[in-house]
């Protein structure tokens, strides 16, 4: 976990969090690929393997801190 503060989420990398937020069951990997890296540097998401047809996958999930930021910001954009 990078000890610097990190700058507010919001714009895209906010709605990426609240894709993955929206997929319990994992955000395919290929789903905002500028911006689930750098979430996941950010301790927010963590990238897992599911099961799929016959093969296992990468898919992005929420960690207690995104899902805690979810939580405070609101899962969708009528709050902003």
């Amino acid at each position: 976990m990078p000890t610097e503060p990190h700058a507010p989420i919001r714009g895209r990398a906010l709605l990426a969090l609240r894709a993955c937020a929206a997929h319990p069951q994992g955000l395919r990997h290929e789903a905002y690929p500028t911006y689930m890296p750098m979430l996941a540097e950010m301790g927010l998401v963590q990238e897992r393997h599911v099961r799929g047809l016959g093969r296992s996958q990468p898919a992005w999930f929420l960690t207690a801190a995104g899902r805690a930021l979810i939580a405070e910001l609101g899962a969708n954009e009528a709050r902003d």
